[in-house]
């Protein structure tokens, strides 16, 4: 069973690459459509890195994202409004971002996007507050690039792990899986430190603004 599954990823693989740029363009087609569903995307992370290396995966990925950012937005803030805001309007993560967005701006849209919000639904709220397109995106595209780097690495790192189970990689050394695991939590130990970090000075400029007269 398990060597049909290599097998099958290792075909869709190869049909991915001979597609070329037209893959890269119809994942992040998919990858548009899951965040407006406000499906988990971080698997479509990995799977960037998988099918199409760190390079082409980390553009792929990175142009989902924008267009994902782009739709939900304009959804939100030009043809849907007052029907997005009714279906948020209780929902507490909304809430924050809400009065967050209307005292900080485009830097606290950079905070928020380390803070473990759904990107659909996080997408949807920027589109209901006062913040420009623009800004909005730029912030969008430089905050999410850590987390989107370290999903695309583990994804192209497994190709590697794939072709040594099917026998046509090298051996690997023990030491490498070690320090491919050492690597990993550092990096999300350092993203789960930002997103910390982040959530704090949210909720201290909220603080802030909350005291003043």
């Amino acid at each position: 069973m398990l060597d049909q599954v290599i097998h099958l990823l290792e075909s869709l693989q190869h049909t991915l690459n001979h597609f070329g740029g037209w893959a890269m363009l119809a994942f992040a087609a998919v990858f548009v459509g899951a965040q407006l569903f406000m499906i988990p995307v971080a698997p479509l992370g990995l799977a960037a890195g998988f099918f199409f290396g760190f390079g082409h995966g980390w553009l792929a990925l990175m142009l989902g994202c924008a267009l994902g950012a782009s739709v939900n937005y304009l959804i939100a803030s030009r043809f849907a409004r007052a029907y997005v805001h009714r279906k948020l309007s209780g929902n507490d993560k909304f809430r924050l971002i809400e009065t967050a967005i209307d005292r900080g701006g485009w830097k606290i849209v950079a905070l928020l996007r380390f803070v473990p919000i759904p990107f659909g639904l996080a997408n949807y709220c920027y589109g209901l507050t006062p913040i420009r397109y623009l800004p909005y995106l730029v912030a969008t595209c430089l905050a999410i690039t850590p987390a989107n780097s370290l999903f695309v690495w583990m994804g192209a790192t497994s190709q590697g792990e794939l072709a040594s189970v099917l026998g046509k990689g090298r051996p690997r050394h023990p030491m490498e899986y070690a320090l491919l695991a050492a690597g990993i939590i550092a990096a999300a130990l350092v993203l789960r430190y930002v997103a910390k970090v982040a959530k704090s000075a949210v909720d201290k400029e909220n603080a802030t603004h909350a005291t003043l007269p």
